[in-house]
């Protein structure tokens, strides 16, 4: 009986959170702001990272995935210090196509626990 409860614990979050997350499809366009922007590439981002640390990607899918969010992170500090630093300016297109980028090149890899984001 325990083991069904805690099953039970663990399926339901996993249930919730791959209806509200699911996948880029309902992602792409839900970045209003560059703040919600960073939020929204973080989580993908610390599940690679502790993939990485735990030895569990190649050297190709780590170039892959470092490759899009160097790109990202250029033209995201670039859209922010055009709105003058402030978070709550809207996103560019091109911030939110590359954000999209790298969901989507992190979310390809077999190896990440995509179930953090």
């Amino acid at each position: 009986m325990k083991s069904k409860k805690l099953l039970l614990l663990w399926i339901m979050p996993s249930l919730c959170l791959a209806l509200a997350f699911n996948g880029c499809a309902t992602r792409a366009g839900t970045y209003p702001t560059l703040k919600q922007t960073e939020i929204n590439v973080h989580w993908p981002m610390v599940s690679y990272q502790n993939a990485a640390a735990a030895g569990r990607l190649t050297l190709a899918e780590k170039e892959r995935i470092n490759q899009a969010y160097a790109a990202y992170k250029t033209a995201f500090d670039q859209a922010l210090q055009a709105a003058g630093g402030n978070h709550n300016a809207p996103t560019p297109d091109n911030v939110k196509a590359l954000a999209n980028e790298v969901i989507r090149t992190i979310s390809a890899t077999p190896m990440i626990n995509h179930t953090m984001y």
